[in-house]
């Protein structure tokens, strides 16, 4: 039976280095690891954590938000643990131990409900008022639009040279997949597209 850990930022500029001293800190006899958004769950890290883990393992990691932001995910892939007979810890959820497996997952899925829900229902609050500030800044003329990060002219270094390797890539066909051109950069199949878009925009 295997400890597992799970550890995730949503960017490759984000730092795992709190996640993975709390897998150490567990003794965790397998990291799994990713920088990418938690809003897909196409990532590589996760898809083999997945593949990994048997009845009886245990998968453990910080917080829900690390497995997923997305509230039918987060059900999704707990259920999907259950199914393989493989428990969840999540750090920042009190621990229940009544002695009694079958209250205690009961109350684990209850609060994983809960904190699922409210950490969704948040992210909606914050992309409204978003949409409430683009919208007055419109009307201000003041709004540019968000700044393309992956792109020729991007302010972001990293951004660029990420650009510059899938344009070099996809225009050679020094590619097998989109599917793995997107995991070589370390993006999401979006991401990918919208750059795949751009560049043939501008040709």
């Amino acid at each position: 039976m295997a400890l597992v850990f799970y550890a995730r930022v949503s960017s490759k500029g984000q730092n795992l280095a709190r996640q993975l001293a709390r897998a150490k800190e567990v003794e965790a006899d397998k990291v799994f690891t990713d920088k990418l958004s938690g809003k897909t769950t196409d990532r590589p890290g996760l898809h083999d954590l997945f593949s990994y883990v048997r009845e009886g393992d245990t998968v453990e990691v910080i917080s829900l938000d690390r497995l997923s932001r997305n509230y039918k995910d987060i059900q999704r892939l707990v259920q999907e643990l259950k199914n393989k007979g493989v428990s969840l810890i999540v750090d920042d959820l009190p621990q229940t131990h009544t002695g009694n497996n079958l209250v205690d997952q009961f109350m684990l899925d209850m609060m994983i409900s809960l904190m699922g829900f409210v950490a969704q229902n948040e992210r909606e609050k914050i992309r409204e008022r978003q949409r409430q500030g683009i919208e007055q800044a419109k009307k201000r003329g003041a709004y540019k639009g968000r700044p393309t990060k992956f792109s020729e002219d991007s302010s972001d270094r990293e951004g660029r040279l990420v650009f510059e390797g899938i344009k070099k890539d996809y225009q050679s066909g020094n590619y097998k997949s989109k599917a793995g051109l997107a995991r070589k950069y370390g993006l999401s199949r979006q991401q990918l597209y919208r750059i795949l878009k751009r560049i043939d925009q501008n040709n």
